[in-house]
């Protein structure tokens, strides 16, 4: 399959999956002292995996909550990103699936399924938003805008509020704790940078398609280079957001 017919059933699979929200009966339990999963999680990925695997077959599925497998066409599943947003009625959360082909990542989708938004972007296919709601074309403001989800609740990482100050000095600063949501609104304009840790392939492999696509960059640091040389990578990300608007 190429990148745009990737695309086009992670698209279809996402506004199918979008669906199920509307009459699952949200039902909530931990998996963890800070983390959460809901009866929505499961439903929507459950039904992504058959959806993708049916339409792509032979092809695995990475996701957050059932499991994984590698295949020369790899899913990567995010069902609700942002669940402790979504089990509280709280509109930042969304549905992501990115295709990779060979271990590189080639296509992206991100559904918001209270603003009936969808994000799209492929190899091949120009980044595009299809939105069923308001649409306010995105201006520059005088600092650059950027979405994080630090500090994150019982954190293992030492060096957040450092983080988190150096960005307030320069920049206006969100919380979002959705990180492929605030991923697709830099790809759209809407931000102009996403800071953060502690993330998984599934909350970013979608987003990073979007941003590319768009004529961003993506750029990873892994968790434990944040911990071993917290002072190089915020003065790096300071320098990058600085770099936004000069």
């Amino acid at each position: 399959m190429t990148p745009a017919e990737l695309l086009a059933l992670a698209a279809r699979s996402c506004v199918d999956a979008a669906a199920l929200l509307r009459d699952v009966h949200v039902d909530v339990s931990s998996k963890g002292t800070y983390d959460q999963v809901s009866s929505a999680d499961l439903a929507v990925e459950s039904f992504l995996r058959s959806a993708l695997v049916a339409g792509a077959p032979d092809s695995a599925v990475v996701g957050e909550e059932l499991g994984s497998a590698t295949a020369p066409v790899t899913w990567y599943v995010d069902p609700i990103d942002g669940t402790r947003n979504f089990v509280r009625g709280i509109p930042l959360s969304c549905i992501s699936v990115a295709a990779a082909v060979d271990g590189v990542l080639v296509a992206g989708c991100v559904l918001d399924p209270f603003r009936d938004e969808l994000f799209t972007a492929a190899v091949g296919v120009p980044f595009s938003v299809r939105s069923g709601g308001l649409v306010i074309p995105p201006s520059a403001g005088p600092r650059p805008l950027v979405l994080t989800d630090i500090p994150l609740p019982g954190s293992p990482y030492t060096g957040e509020m450092e983080l988190l100050g150096s960005l307030l000095e320069i920049a206006d600063v969100r919380r979002v704790y959705s990180t492929a949501l605030s991923l697709a609104w830099v790809a759209a304009g809407r931000a102009d940078a996403v800071a953060n840790i502690g993330v998984f392939p599934w909350d970013v492999a979608a987003g990073a398609v979007l941003v590319r696509e768009a004529g961003g960059r993506y750029v990873e640091v892994a968790d434990n280079a944040f911990a071993a040389g917290r002072g190089e990578i915020v003065d790096w990300l300071v320098s990058h957001v600085k770099g936004i608007v000069s």
